[in-house]
């Protein structure tokens, strides 16, 4: 999928599992991408590194 601004903080992202469905991201959560998906490929998430996917959570990834 993509990374959308979050519900409760549009400045926030949110980055959603192709596979299933997942989020990445919640309150708090980096403002910009590099540093989401620096942080969810660290956890295990596969996928390009553009925001506009694909993008595969660790249990979808693997």
């Amino acid at each position: 999928m993509t990374a959308i601004p979050g519900d409760h903080d549009p400045n926030s992202l949110v980055l959603i599992c192709d596979g299933c469905g997942r989020t990445r991201g919640a309150e708090g959560s980096p403002q910009d991408w590099k540093t989401l998906w620096g942080r969810a490929f660290d956890a295990g998430w596969r996928g390009s590194d553009r925001r506009v996917g694909p993008h595969n959570c660790l249990h979808c990834a693997g």
